[in-house]
């Protein structure tokens, strides 16, 4: 145990040592910034970063790209990708095609969206969804954040499971999925929770054991993270929008399609809520922008798609256990949605 508790210690001094980056940002930060002031900075630290792109960044934060893909900062053939944001980094507005968490290791910083900023505390931990504006700023010495970035395939991977859970993460799983009107973050508030933290850094070490078992290790991590969150604090996490009580109820009729896609109707759906088939298929086509037949179709080729990928079970009994009555019919969608057969998507991604 006191082993243990060492290494903790010895992971979070390492991640607080500065950086060539981190300093360099600080300097520019506190600088008065004066065009001769500039020119002699440009001048001192150019060519002395690891990315060069640094000073450039550093005096021109607009130059910074906007968007990035998830292959742009997760690495191939990792799922998910733990990256500490550089202290006194300047802020940029941008968005991603992944789902990001922000940890508070310690210190503080401020996270900043398109009509809100909130303020993340040590122990703080925010989700953040794919294609959601934000800004990132941490302007103490003391302040060590830690960016999870998870590829959007391996979220879902996670969560397909959970979705009956009436809990807050398995409601912005399901509304980033299918919600016209999508839950942009998450906030939970773990304080000294020492459970969550160390989850986090066991997977930070992880990384940087770098073998060829370290991907899988860290998803099943990140898999017994979720749970740990959702029993420790998932009953204190803040939405924004004030949308807990109406998400809630349009995430258990989502959720109970996708656990029981292969036999669902509106038929069905309606009775298991108590309302009309008629207003149940309004409210669906209210809160999905999709019909009940396009919005079931959708959900079974998503998890076709993730049995194609995840399982060694035959396209034949894919199609079955998603809900279609022969192949051929799960074929002919399948294909319309990916121009390629569903052998042939799996031959590809696997």
């Amino acid at each position: 145990m006191e082993r243990e508790k060492t290494e903790y210690k010895d992971l979070v001094r390492k991640l607080n040592t500065w950086k060539y980056d981190e300093k360099i940002h600080r300097e520019y930060y506190f600088m008065e910034k004066t065009p001769e002031n500039i020119a002699k900075f440009e001048e001192r630290h150019s060519g002395h970063c690891e990315f060069e792109k640094d000073v450039e960044w550093a005096v021109h934060p607009e130059k910074i790209n906007e968007y990035s893909r998830e292959d742009m900062f997760i690495p191939t053939g990792y799922n998910v990708s733990l990256v500490k944001h550089p202290r006194y980094f300047p802020l940029f507005y941008h968005e991603h095609d992944f789902f990001e968490m922000i940890y508070v290791l310690s210190g503080n910083c401020n996270n900043f969206f398109q009509d809100s900023t909130e303020k993340l505390t040590a122990g703080d931990l925010c989700l953040i969804a794919p294609n959601v504006r934000h800004g990132i700023l941490a302007v103490e010495d003391d302040s060590i954040i830690l960016n999870i970035l998870i590829r959007r395939s391996t979220f879902m991977d996670i969560f397909y499971n959970t979705v009956r859970d009436k809990t807050q993460i398995s409601s912005f799983f399901v509304g980033n999925l299918y919600f016209r009107e999508k839950i942009r973050y998450l906030l939970f508030h773990t304080k000294n929770d020492t459970v969550i933290r160390n989850y986090i850094l066991d997977m930070y070490r992880e990384q940087k054991t770098g073998d060829s078992f370290s991907d899988r290790i860290i998803c099943s991590i990140l898999t017994l993270f979720f749970v740990e969150l959702t029993r420790r604090h998932g009953n204190n996490v803040s939405i924004p929008d004030s949308r807990r009580d109406r998400t809630q109820q349009e995430s258990e009729m989502l959720a109970y399609m996708i656990g029981n896609c292969s036999t669902v109707t509106l038929n069905k759906l309606a009775e298991e809520f108590h309302f009309s088939v008629p207003y149940c298929s309004k409210l669906i086509k209210s809160i999905t922008g999709k019909t009940f037949s396009n919005l079931l179709t959708e959900i079974r080729l998503q998890q076709g798609e993730q049995l194609l990928l995840y399982s060694q079970l035959s396209v034949e009994d894919i199609s079955d256990k998603v809900g279609y009555k022969n192949p051929e019919s799960f074929i002919r969608a399948f294909r319309q949605l990916h121009n390629d057969t569903p052998s042939q998507y799996r031959r590809k991604n696997k």
